[in-house]
């Protein structure tokens, strides 16, 4: 006959002490206190399974869970294994539950914190290094002049088509289309980047159709002048100028080189080599991220003594603001100066010497002799074939230097 175990009493749990060996103290039904070496009391269940095999499961610890406490939960767990239940099943089972519960809330709660704001700014700051910083902030100043107030602090996940296309329509409202296409295109990229990094399941830009947004997209031209007389009367007009100097060279430079009127104001001189004869310019500053070599024909070496004891001292730019030797001449800065030679905005823009040139070098290939990818190639432009941009890594370094001379021989008869 088994021995009757007796119930245990708080007084017999607290006087319990901690011996060289673990030991038990048990209060009946399987169930026990298991007294450590270093002093830990734990309750413990030994049980039988439903398919017959032994098992032994955790109940707390002593005195955080009472003897009433673990009696009446070792009363329950009794039941559950008369109805067919394994409590450590259960209990895991349970744990998982809870474990997918808390992934199911972090997740929710980082779809929330992926608004379209966060995730336009993430985007942005992975191509930072791909771009010229002027684009860079071109782009994120669309954000947030026309979409960040309205759908900024909505979880990306959330957005409508509807909602972007009202953001667009305001655009297009007050003439601002091409902002509008710019913008919309933008955001496709951020939602391909969404995707991509499963923030949303789809590209909802990909479902608009932006003609019936926006409108027909007609193809912007820079105001330029293409007619020759006109040409060298503004060349010869350049050279009158009587304000800033160094807007005045900078505007020969830029008509001489016909880059991009951001290289221009943000050339260095230690970009210039003239015992080399170039003018090398880093990816960090090109609009395609490719480093471009533009050659020095006499024209410019001349124009680059003349302004060197003027400018060099001043610091590292060519064209110094007229305030600041930190700064290069503002954006508007050229632009203003051709207003004042007597030329409106619709007639020409400082972008617009490169569309002169351009204009001017394909019209006469005949007479200089340079094809017209050794045109584009010296104005930097992204080649619109894409196999044929992918093999063809030609300088044509020569043949520039032969163009540019003539261009300038062009401008100066």
């Amino acid at each position: 006959m088994p021995k009757k175990v007796l119930p245990l009493t708080d007084i017999e749990l607290r006087k319990a002490k901690p011996q060289s060996k673990s030991y038990r103290l048990t209060d009946g039904g399987g169930l026990y206190l298991l007294v450590d070496t270093n002093g830990s009391k734990g309750w413990r269940l030994d049980y039988t399974r439903p398919n017959g095999s032994r098992n032994t499961i955790s109940l707390g610890t002593y005195p955080l869970i009472s003897l009433s406490e673990v009696r009446k939960k070792r009363d329950e767990l009794k039941q559950h294994i008369q109805n067919g239940i394994d409590p450590s099943v259960k209990r895991r089972e349970i744990k998982q539950q809870q474990h997918e519960k808390y992934q199911a809330e972090q997740i929710e709660f980082e779809r929330q914190q992926n608004t379209f704001e966060k995730v336009a700014r993430d985007f942005l700051e992975s191509i930072e290094a791909q771009i010229v910083p002027r684009y860079y902030n071109l782009k994120l100043a669309r954000m947030k002049n026309h979409f960040f107030p309205y759908i900024g602090s909505i979880p990306i996940e959330q957005i409508t088509r509807k909602m972007v296309i009202e953001c667009v329509e305001k655009l297009v409202s007050v003439n601002k289309a091409e902002t509008a296409r710019r913008s919309i295109n933008a955001i496709s990229q951020i939602y391909r980047y969404a995707v991509t990094r499963e923030l949303t399941p789809h590209n909802i830009i990909a479902d608009i159709d932006k003609r019936y947004v926006i409108g027909k997209s007609e193809k912007r031209h820079f105001p330029t002048i293409v007619d020759p007389v006109e040409i060298r009367k503004l060349y010869n007009m350049i050279n009158e100028y009587h304000g800033d100097i160094s807007t005045k060279y900078a505007l020969k430079l830029a008509i001489l080189t016909a880059q991009r009127p951001y290289n221009i104001r943000f050339a260095e001189w230690s970009e210039f080599d003239l015992e080399s004869k170039t003018w090398k310019i880093s990816a960090e500053k090109m609009k395609m991220k490719r480093p471009h070599i533009v050659p020095i024909v006499p024209q410019i070496e001349t124009l680059l003594r003349e302004l060197e004891p003027l400018t060099k001292c001043r610091g590292h730019y060519l064209f110094p603001a007229l305030t600041s030797n930190i700064r290069p001449i503002s954006d508007n800065t050229m632009n203003q100066a051709l207003r004042r030679l007597g030329y409106t905005k619709d007639e020409i823009v400082s972008h617009g010497f490169r569309a002169m040139f351009s204009t001017i070098a394909n019209e006469n290939i005949t007479e200089h002799g340079f094809h017209s990818d050794v045109i584009e190639r010296h104005l930097a432009h992204q080649e619109t074939n894409k196999i044929k941009g992918a093999y063809n890594h030609a300088e044509y370094w020569n043949e520039r230097r032969g163009l540019l001379e003539w261009w300038a021989k062009f401008l100066e008869k």
